[in-house]
């Protein structure tokens, strides 16, 4: 009998009674802080003007658990919304989930965190944050910021993201942005130039120009559906 909320329901050819990767996958998945709306994969179809930045993201996809070991780092903006920036973020670190469950042990490997969201909890003293997530941020593996930047921020915003985001890249932890903010100089002018810079010079920039990544189609073999 098949789990209708298996992600790999129309592809595995096993019985989901007491299922490893199942059980592995949803405590990876659901322990992410991924929106629960967006934790299934969603086909992403370039157009001409992305084809470039489509062909950069999905190498990063087939060879994710080498970028993430690696600590690396990967920036994607776009001035527009509905370019498939988070979408993207999410793909890659779903992907990441598919290729280490096996052995996992339940584990978190990656959080979701929706930066204006996270910045805002920062400063709700009466409901903090756990002592545990804090250091989860600092040490999971690989963490998405999402929207960054989205507006100017105090000088306690500034230093706590400073703080993690700094953390992180010293500690060789993986980071993946999304934000509306396609500029070092823009980024300076909202977070500072020296978490600008020190986001900018240690990640891998991707810009879509085109106006939504989610629903239009061109032929391409860079469908791509999982």
């Amino acid at each position: 009998m098949r789990n209708k909320e298996c992600w790999y329901r129309n592809v595995c050819k096993l019985e989901c009674t007491n299922c490893i990767r199942f059980i592995e996958i949803s405590y990876l998945i659901n322990n992410s802080g991924i929106p629960k709306n967006q934790q299934k994969p969603i086909a992403l179809h370039p157009n001409g003007a992305d084809l470039p930045e489509f062909r950069k993201l999905k190498k990063i996809k087939d060879n994710i658990v080498n970028f993430v070991e690696r600590g690396k780092n990967l920036y994607i903006s776009s001035k527009s919304s509905g370019t498939a920036k988070t979408s993207w973020s999410i793909k890659l670190t779903l992907k990441y989930f598919d290729s280490i469950w096996n052995g996992n042990g339940q584990r978190v490997r990656g959080l979701f965190i929706h930066t204006p969201t996270f910045l805002q909890q920062l400063k709700d003293f009466d409901n903090p944050l756990t002592t545990e997530y804090k250091e989860l941020i600092k040490s999971c593996d690989l963490v998405v910021w999402d929207d960054i930047a989205t507006s100017h921020m105090s000088n306690y915003e500034y230093t706590q993201l400073l703080i993690y985001i700094d953390h992180r890249i010293l500690n060789g932890k993986s980071n993946i942005y999304t934000s509306n903010v396609t500029t070092l100089e823009s980024l300076e002018e909202i977070v500072g130039s020296r978490l600008a810079s020190r986001i900018f010079s240690t990640s891998k920039v991707i810009e879509f120009k085109a106006a939504d990544g989610r629903g239009k189609f061109v032929s391409t073999d860079l469908e791509d559906n999982k």
